[in-house]
Parts: structure tokens; sequence; C-alpha cells
């Protein structure tokens, strides 16, 4: 965790340093539908929520970068009722190009890293500790659109897809469990 806030800290001072005529920063939460790799590996999506705070250095009117720090719930349901499924408490990096293309309507691209600090398995009746058995390192690819409302506001669409297997202990029989999550987003800038 401390070379994590290390990473973000020296970040923020690399992309404020550099070319950037001006910063926003503000906050972000929203709805995220996860699920671990497909439906035939017996997963379905699952409904939880991400929120956390943005950083954007705007280079010029049509091109910016774009860090976060977001606390993201993700996993899976075993079952379609969501009675059963896997909780991933996610703390993820993602840094953004977003080339915007009409107004402030904009295309995000990048890497995100992600770190799991807790994996349980939850149903109504019981609830258990899986974060020895799961990968806490997380890299995914992101992409999505942006829209800015007015001088405030604003909402993202993202899609998050994972290149780590979260359980390793699977490879024997080569499934790959990784993290794929819709997001919808909303944010205010500061």
């Amino acid at each position: 965790m401390k070379k994590l806030s290390i990473l973000v800290v020296t970040l923020f001072y690399f992309l404020n340093t550099s070319y950037a005529q001006e910063v926003e920063f503000g906050i972000k939460g929203g709805m995220n539908v996860a699920t671990l790799g497909s439906q035939d590996l017996g997963f379905m999506p699952r409904i939880a929520y991400h929120v956390g705070g943005t950083a954007e250095f705007i280079m010029t009117p049509f091109f910016s970068l774009q860090t976060e720090l977001v606390y993201s719930l993700q996993g899976a349901a075993l079952d379609r009722s969501q009675n059963i499924y896997l909780n991933y408490h996610y703390l993820n990096v993602p840094l953004l190009a977003k080339a915007y293309f009409y107004e402030d309507a904009c295309f995000e691209i990048g890497m995100q890293y992600g770190y799991m600090f807790k994996a349980v398995d939850k149903s109504y009746y019981y609830g258990q500790s899986r974060s020895g058995d799961v990968n806490k390192n997380d890299f995914a690819a992101v992409f999505g659109l942006a829209y800015k409302l007015g001088e405030r506001f604003n909402f993202g669409l993202r899609y998050n897809l994972g290149f780590t297997n979260t359980s390793p202990q699977d490879i024997v029989y080569e499934k790959r469990y990784t993290n794929k999550v819709l997001q919808i987003s909303f944010g205010y800038l500061f």
C-alpha cells in the first residue's frame, strides 16, 4: 500500500510539473457491472459501485491526461438472483489519455493498476474471506467515452478489460478469471 501511495504522489507531481496548462480536480462515483471472464465459466454480472477522485491535466484544447484514485467493488455473481457472489474490493489507479472530438465530449484510453485489499465469498447466510486465494495485483486496459456537462459536472461510460488472472490456482485447468467491468460514472469538478 505504501508503494501505491508513493506511485500516486509521484504521478501527480510529474503530471503537474509537465506541460499541463490547467489542472481540474474532481470526485466521481457510479455503478459497476462486473464479472470474471465469460458466462462459460459459470459467472454472471454483478451490480456494484465505485467512488474516488480525479485529476485531469489539460495539455491542449483537444488533449489531456487524467489519473484517478478509485475504490471499486468488483467480482461476479454465482447465481441469477445475485444471492451468492464474490466481492473483490480494489483500489484502482487508471492513467488515461483523453482526446476531445466534439466540444466537451472525449474518448478515453489507457491502462489501470488495481490493488485488491479484500476478497470475500458472500451469501445471505455466510461470508468467507478469500483474500489469500486471489491475486492482489490487477492490470487492465481502459477505454470509454466521457462528456462534461457545463463547468462542474461530467459523466462517463468506461470498460475495464483485465489482463491478470485473479485466481492463479486454476491455471492447471487453463481457466482465466480476469476482471471485466463496465462503469457508468457521474462526477463533480472543483
